[in-house]
């Protein structure tokens, strides 16, 4: 599918691979066109998505003695990639297949294919070894269960902490299982939204969103925390807990992000199981009653009230016109903390977002692979004014594309997050405005359906008007940032 710009197909590639688990795949030119999909490849690898980057190159024979567009490709795409590697038409096959495994291994990520321009004009001579079928069986040592059931035998206040290695269907049983045998409250982190129910009474919040202050003041107060799939790039912060961990994943605690005493290592579903089998028979722990007051006091404290039209409000009624298995993207700055604390979700998958790499940009190009992928379910994304101006034009590939998705863009005129740390550290607001949008015109110049929102009644409207049609619609709600401020 043609994209308008090259981060944009990366971004729609990575989506469509992070919600399906099969490997993406883009294709740019050389120069320019190679250096612009780095950021969407820097984005797969820091959330760890599989991605093919396949690049154009100079022809082997010119490469030495030509300079227009001459880069060092491989080298350029190195710190970002599983593998760099170029095509040739006697290799062709087995590089795509060795791509495509090294792409899926754990930890997930993008390769880059250089292809030089001669090369696709080659008859390919080589095939590709059949790949046997494999699964990745659980190696749970019997003891690191027996250790980690004992850690929680032996807690009073644990707590789950779940993350992107968590995020698949598999997990949601037994993770459910265990939180609600021993009533342990649970924490998402962004990549993670769905793998817990967020109407669930045992769920407390999205850390890294907006209020995460409050959500790790109450980690500090366990003295267990279940780190279940968390990988350390989806942290923004030091970990500062005192409490034990008990490491749950695919991978060893390699990184050493977080001292953990016991590590449970190998599929995620199959590690909650054994350690369900070892601990033995639940002692309830947290206080229901301690859990509701802290869940209402952290829903109200995110949610303040405000003269004007709040983004939390906006994505109330969002959330309000689509079913739970609508998928939805965001942007980065503090729409991208506001959604990651207010929208909640129901099912893995459903909730996607830059994390590793907070790119802006991100969420309108995802949003569209996502509706590409899954032409059957509500698709909309969430973003700043700022992020939205920098990716506009993709609204033209999702016209002619057909992609029925719902751009909503939180509307007010600044780069908030930004302007607020200006603010709070005394500085004049310095390059973190810009004028307005008219944003009714801007949808009129692409063909689709705009609409200006000032109230909680305008977005209701807005919102059903825009349910089962087949051109993207977009959806100005012109939002007071005084609601991304705490008190």
């Amino acid at each position: 599918m043609l994209t308008r710009h090259e981060t944009s197909a990366a971004f729609m590639a990575e989506a469509m691979a992070s919600a399906s688990g099969v490997p993406g795949a883009c294709v740019v030119t050389l120069g320019p066109g190679a250096t612009n999909v780095v950021t969407g490849v820097a984005h797969a690898y820091l959330d760890r998505s599989p991605l093919l980057a396949f690049t154009g190159q100079l022809p082997a024979d010119r490469y030495e003695i030509t300079t227009h567009q001459k880069l060092d490709l491989r080298g350029l795409f190195a710190p970002i990639t599983k593998w760099q590697t170029r095509l040739t038409a006697q290799s062709a096959a087995t590089v795509v297949d060795r791509a495509l495994r090294l792409s899926l291994r754990p930890r997930r990520g993008p390769v880059l294919v250089e292809v030089p321009s001669d090369v696709p004009r080659q008859e390919a001579t080589d095939t590709a070894i059949p790949s046997a079928p494999h699964r990745a069986e659980s190696v749970v040592d019997a003891e690191a269960a027996l250790a980690g059931g004992a850690l929680l035998n032996a807690s009073r206040r644990p707590l789950v902490l779940a993350g992107m290695d968590a995020n698949d269907d598999r997990v949601v049983t037994p993770l459910r299982r265990l939180a609600e045998s021993w009533r342990i409250p649970v924490m998402v982190g962004p990549k993670a939204k769905g793998v817990f129910r967020e109407d669930h009474p045992l769920f407390l919040g999205t850390i890294e969103g907006l209020g995460t202050v409050k959500l790790f003041d109450f980690i500090d107060t366990c003295d267990l925390v279940l780190m279940v799939g968390f990988d350390p790039v989806e942290f923004d912060r030091g970990w500062t807990a005192a409490a034990t961990v008990l490491h749950i994943g695919p991978l060893p605690n390699d990184d050493r992000y977080y001292p953990s005493a016991v590590e449970l290592v190998g599929p995620v579903h199959e590690a909650i199981e054994r350690l369900l089998a070892a601990a033995g028979p639940p002692e309830p722990t947290h206080s229901s009653d301690e859990l509701r007051r802290f869940r209402e006091a952290f829903r109200a404290y995110v949610a303040p009230e405000r003269p004007g039209l709040t983004a939390q409000q906006v994505l109330a009624e969002l959330r309000a016109a689509l079913p739970q298995d609508a998928l939805v993207t965001c942007d980065v700055g503090y729409n991208k903390a506001v959604s990651a604390q207010c929208w909640p979700a129901y099912r893995p998958r459903t909730f996607f977002l830059s994390n590793g790499l907070s790119s802006m940009g991100y969420g309108l190009p995802a949003a569209l692979g996502l509706k590409l992928l899954h032409r059957d379910r509500p698709v909309s994304c969430v973003l700043g004014d700022g992020g939205f101006a920098m990716v506009m034009a993709e609204l033209e590939t999702a016209v002619r594309l057909e992609l029925g998705v719902t751009v909503v863009v939180l509307a007010d005129d600044a780069l908030s997050q930004i302007k607020a740390g200006q603010e709070r550290r005394g500085y004049p607001a310095t390059g973190t405005t810009f004028g307005p949008l008219d944003y009714t015109a801007l949808a009129r110049a692409f063909g689709i359906e705009g609409r200006d929102v000032r109230t909680v009644a305008d977005c209701r409207d807005a919102f059903r008007a825009a349910a089962g049609i087949s051109r993207p619609t977009l959806i100005a709600a012109h939002v007071d940032p005084a609601g991304y401020q705490l008190e």
